[in-house]
């Protein structure tokens, strides 16, 4: 992957458009009986993990019936799941940082992206955190993300650890945005982040 880019974007699902996938019942009964809670920390998974069981997370209102199966999942609010349409685009010299872990959706073999470690991009200068009443924002922290370019290592996928559980991608080629814009895959929603 090179790592020529010039643009940063957030990477977001959207739950009032596509449908969210979760962990099936019999998993989260198996993580709290053997008291290992599934968490995409940053660390890495690969030697300990087993094929997880996804199912589509179905809100019954009215409002969420006619939701689109989309080509990248998000899986809780942790982590993106890719279909097997779309896996072979990402299996082979993605990202080095990045984990694809296999996932079982009814008999199907999809892949949840575990980004392993955080680069250390946001630029402490140029970026406004959102304070309220002396205390930083647990909801949104930036009033204004600025990250440094040369500071990103990762450009096909990253994760920034005063960023929480956002991930990040570059218009770098080979990068997530960049896979998902070529191939049109559904599911993802990008938006550009300052770079300084």
């Amino acid at each position: 992957m090179t790592d020529k880019f010039s643009k940063v974007f957030s990477v977001s699902v959207d739950p009032d458009e596509f449908l969210l996938l979760n962990e099936t019942g019999f998993e989260q009964t198996i993580q709290l009986t053997e008291g290992q809670l599934l968490l995409f920390d940053g660390t890495s998974m690969k030697d300990n993990w087993r094929t997880l069981g996804v199912d589509w997370l179905i809100e019954p209102s009215v409002a969420h019936q006619n939701l689109a199966k989309p080509d990248i999942a998000g899986l809780g609010a942790s982590t993106i799941v890719v279909s097997p349409q779309f896996s072979s685009l990402f299996l082979s010299d993605f990202g080095k940082n990045v984990e694809l872990l296999e996932c079982n959706l009814a008999d199907e073999q999809w892949f949840a992206f575990n980004v392993v470690g955080f680069d250390e991009a946001l630029n402490a200068e140029h970026t406004v955190r959102n304070i309220k009443n002396g205390k930083p924002s647990r909801i949104r922290k930036f009033k204004k993300m600025v990250f440094t370019k040369d500071a990103i290592e990762n450009p096909g996928l990253f994760r920034v650890r005063e960023a929480g559980l956002k991930y990040f991608t570059t218009d770098a080629k080979n990068s997530l945005y960049t896979i998902v814009k070529e191939h049109g895959i559904k599911g993802l929603y990008f938006h550009e982040v300052e770079l300084a």
